[in-house]
């Protein structure tokens, strides 16, 4: 059983990690989502603990997707520039793709949803929504103007 848990140590981490991080924005969204504006508020309040935790779980995730796909990118841009001239490669965006780690692909689609999730309740409470929902809103909108730079930028016409 030990011998399990060493094995599976990272699996283990990254799967909580990811748990909590769900956790914690679905009791956002549906605190924020399920909230019907009372006198005088225009947002619902939150505790300062869920918004820490969302806050430094949405920034952690967001930068640790981006850093491996960035890093992964770098790898495979040095590998094609190493490799003999006529040797076969794959495309791009394959190529990075089959280098990610299940755990970092695992960890961008929880990212993406989640974001995607979040953006909805942004875009349909409008004022009624908090600014912690506007934040993770705009930091997905950035990640994913990043990760699409990168896709459109590796896209080689066919030749």
């Amino acid at each position: 059983m030990a011998e399990f848990f060493r094995r599976q140590m990272f699996n283990i981490i990254a799967a909580v990690f990811l748990i909590l991080f769900v956790a914690v924005w679905l009791a956002v969204l549906l605190r924020v989502g399920t909230w019907v504006p009372v006198a005088g508020l225009t947002a619902p309040a939150l505790n300062g603990a869920l918004v820490t935790a969302a806050g430094v779980m949405a920034t952690s995730l967001g930068s640790l997707t981006a850093s491996a796909l960035g890093f992964t990118i770098s790898e495979v841009k040095r590998e094609q520039s190493e490799a003999p001239a006529g040797s076969p490669g794959g495309s791009f965006p394959a190529e990075v793709a089959a280098k990610l780690s299940g755990r970092i692909v695992a960890a961008i689609m929880v990212y993406m949803v989640m974001g995607l999730l979040v953006l909805v309740v942004w875009l349909v409470k409008g004022p009624a929504s908090t600014d912690l929902i506007g934040a993770f809103a705009l930091s997905l909108l950035g990640w994913l103007v990043g990760a699409a730079g990168v896709v459109f930028q590796t896209e080689k016409p066919a030749a």
